[in-house]
């Protein structure tokens, strides 16, 4: 795609669904913004993810820390949707069926019980149902349930359709795509009061601000010395792959299903959706596995039986962002012009409305709002960053 060095206000280093989303945010807000991705728009982590969005999840407890920024971008994301839909003129495969967890054996159903009582003291609405009213509502499910917990307000979307309409919808918006271009480095002039991105030698774009959504590659982007330790954004942000597979029959489900060790959904044109794998110590390496394969298998075989006369249609493999505490890194970066949104870990399909939204707002009024203060740069100069332990 041809481009210019002219100046801009914005630019967004990486395409996934976090910077298309700021991309469009910005957008509508009257800046002139331009993306830049090193492959095509939504080619990695986020055309592999389930789009399986809620709030809810197990194990239960004051760890989720993200919590407020989940519940908050999930009320957004009927608006978020209808805005892309509309703008793009495309269908995002947006659904609003819900969730429905199931326990097949008595630690599962304490363990709904302490899901749903959890909801309840957050003001949420779940409904906890006996495994006959389980079986009425999924009736392909395995028939030994003992119970259910339904979740009501739990969404999907198909990335597969969401990424591509994003991304026209930011371009019909006014914002211009670059790509096949990675960003190696970026030059603040402060004369200009202005930043150049280069790749290598050739610089791509100047800008007043840069906004760095590239995923676990963030810390690759080096500044003008390109000393290898040396990030434009330093975030300690690294891979976390994850496998999902995809299958491809009739209607099986209304509802996403979910357990303690599998999420299963299907799309209305008739995909089904297995996920997924968490392998931390995989590092960079993005081969499907059989023994993933087998196991994610199994696993929903356990579930859903039927799944055994489905089609295996495709085995995804992407790497998710992530830092140690698993939260996302939003805001400033502590440079002049400089912000970044990154480390989405499993929520960055789900955490794109929120984090396009109050992103903005920091970048116009000049301070950090209540809702993603937990989530800046900063809080992670004081730890050691790696991945071994993240599980």
């Amino acid at each position: 795609m041809n481009h210019t060095t002219s100046a801009t206000d914005v630019a967004v280093v990486g395409a996934g669904v976090i910077g298309l989303s700021i991309a469009f945010e910005l957008a509508r807000r009257g800046r002139e913004v331009v993306v830049i991705e090193r492959d095509r728009p939504g080619q990695h982590a986020s055309t592999v993810a389930a789009g399986l969005l809620g709030t809810a999840a197990l194990p239960l407890g004051e760890q989720d820390d993200i919590y407020p920024l989940k519940l908050d971008s999930l009320r957004r994301y009927a608006d978020f949707v209808a805005s892309v839909e509309s703008a793009s003129g495309m269908d995002a495969g947006y659904r609003t069926d819900g969730t429905l967890w199931i326990a097949r054996d008595a630690t599962e159903d304490a363990l709904l019980d302490q899901l749903n009582e959890e909801r309840q003291q957050r003001g949420l609405d779940s409904r906890r149902i006996a495994a006959a009213e389980v079986q009425a509502l999924e009736p392909n499910l395995i028939g030994d349930l003992v119970s259910g917990l339904l979740v009501d307000d739990d969404v999907q979307v198909d990335p597969r359709q969401l990424l591509p309409a994003l991304a026209r919808a930011a371009q019909a918006s006014g914002v211009r795509i670059i790509e096949q271009q990675a960003v190696s480095h970026g030059d603040f002039d402060e004369t200009k009061d202005r930043w150049a991105l280069a790749s290598g030698q050739e610089v791509i774009a100047e800008c007043s601000n840069i906004v760095v959504t590239a995923g676990p590659w963030c810390d690759q982007i080096a500044r003008p010395t390109r000393e290898t330790n040396n990030p434009l954004a330093p975030s300690g942000v690294g891979p976390v792959k994850g496998q999902l597979l995809r299958l491809r029959g009739p209607g099986l489900i209304d509802r996403c299903i979910r357990t303690t060790n599998i999420d299963i959904a299907q799309r209305r044109h008739g995909e089904l959706i297995v996920a997924s794998t968490k392998e931390p110590e995989a590092g960079w390496d993005l081969s499907p596995t059989d023994e993933a394969r087998d196991e994610l298998l199994r696993r929903a075989y356990g579930v859903l039986p039927a799944l055994q006369d489905v089609e295996l249609e495709e085995h995804s493999v992407g790497l998710r962002p992530a830092v140690d505490d698993h939260m996302p890194i939003i805001g400033s970066a502590g440079r002049p012009g400089l912000w970044i949104a990154t480390g989405h870990y499993r929520h960055g399909i789900l955490l794109a409305a929120a984090t396009a939204h109050w992103l903005a707002e920091t970048m116009e009024r000049g301070e950090t709002p209540t809702m993603i203060a937990p989530y800046g740069v900063d809080r992670l100069e004081a730890q050691p960053q790696s991945l071994e332990a993240a599980s």
